[in-house]
């Protein structure tokens, strides 16, 4: 039985043997409900409210609302027993028993990946949870080079603030920082841009109160 690494960790966590609590069941990987129980209890998972929202004694029919937390977290979900999906006599017990199973799955995390016992009958749609793949962006510093600062001048220049400005300041102070950074300083000095940098920084110095 291949085991999902979530579901490894809290098993790890809850010091559960994957081999005692789990087993396959029509495509599906199940817990063993007082193994849930157990998961619950030692989580701190706290079932606030059972409310039948459906009920047919005659027919059969039970849908129970369950609502759980477990700190912070809250949900809302339903257990459900009917002739098309139970086979026992106690479709009230059965429908409460994968509400609260199914709440206590997804609280700890691992509903999708893993599923109540009573949940799953021979015709189970077993919808697998793909993870969402984590793309890593790697963000690389501008080349400090003569088009780039001119660039950025002309920008700061063109502003329509640019007098007194104290966002242009701002703007002049890391422009500098970052040509320090790149190792520009000394050739920047040498360049006409320098002129229209110090006559940026002259124009936009703070007036004295």
């Amino acid at each position: 039985m291949k085991i999902d690494p979530i579901v490894n960790d809290i098993l790890k966590e809850l010091k559960f043997n994957p081999s005692e609590c789990l087993w396959e069941k029509h495509g599906a990987t199940c817990m063993k409900h007082r193994y849930i129980e157990i998961a619950g209890q030692s989580k701190g998972v706290v079932i606030e409210s059972l409310d039948e929202v459906e009920k047919n004694s005659a027919d059969g029919v039970v849908a129970i609302k369950c609502t759980a937390s477990l700190n912070t977290n809250r949900v809302i979900t339903y257990g459900e027993a009917s002739p098309k999906n139970n086979k026992n006599g106690y479709p009230y017990a059965m429908a409460e028993k994968r509400a609260i199973d199914r709440a206590i799955l997804k609280l700890i995390g691992i509903h999708g990946f893993v599923y109540s016992d009573d949940e799953v009958e021979e015709n189970f749609e077993n919808v697998v949870v793909k993870r969402p793949e984590v793309k890593t962006e790697i963000k690389t510093e501008p080349k400090i080079d003569k088009i780039y600062v001119s660039t950025t001048l002309e920008v700061i220049e063109k502003n329509p603030k640019k007098k007194n400005s104290k966002d242009l300041r701002a703007e002049l102070e890391a422009l500098k920082t970052r040509i320090f950074k790149g190792g520009y300083w000394n050739e920047f000095k040498q360049s006409p841009s320098f002129n229209t940098y110090n006559k940026l920084v002259e124009i936009n110095k703070p007036k004295r109160s």
